[in-house]
């Protein structure tokens, strides 16, 4: 037996053991665990991308990084989720945008009412007409939002105010 026969067999059975689980344990920290558990994480990280649930995504991307712990898989994940969320934001400012726009366009509406009353006759202008009025103009807060619809039912009901006084002072000559 050599010198280094000789040494291994003084090492012990003990210490093998010892450097197997060392080294198991390295390999464990270093690789992939579980490569289904990995894919699996990661098909379900894009899945949740797919269905637009960002928050999902990202819980199950730090998943995927723990039990994958490959940074180049979980790099193109952060960027998808990085894209998605910039993505639904953006989609986000456009549709209140469109609402906001839709908002104006009643409000234009609702004052186009309350100038066609101003330019009827004198003889026209009766609380049966400001009623008819009233109405179409209320018309205009339906199916928006209720910060938008709240204030145009407010413009409504001070424009109301405004004409009722003279429309039933005028009928009562």
């Amino acid at each position: 037996m050599s010198n280094r026969g000789r040494a291994l067999a003084r090492v012990g059975r003990g210490t093998v053991e010892a450097v197997l689980a060392v080294v198991s344990l390295c390999f464990a920290v270093v690789g992939c665990v579980d490569k289904e558990k990995c894919d699996e994480a990661v098909r379900v990280t894009r899945d949740a991308l797919a269905k637009e649930q960002p928050d999902i995504a990202r819980q199950w991307r730090d998943r995927a990084w723990k039990i994958c712990n490959d940074a180049t898989a979980t790099s193109a994940l952060d960027k998808e989720i990085v894209d998605k969320e910039a993505e639904l934001s953006k989609r986000a400012a456009d549709m209140q945008k469109q609402v906001a726009e839709a908002a104006q366009q009643r409000m234009n509406a609702a004052t186009a009412v309350w100038k066609a009353f101003d330019h009827l006759d004198d003889k026209h202008r009766t609380v049966d007409a400001l009623g008819e009025h009233k109405a179409r103009a209320e018309r205009a807060s339906r199916g928006l939002p209720p910060e938008y619809g709240k204030q145009i039912d407010e413009y409504n009901e001070h424009e109301y105010a405004r004409r009722r006084g003279t429309v039933a002072a005028a009928e009562k000559k």
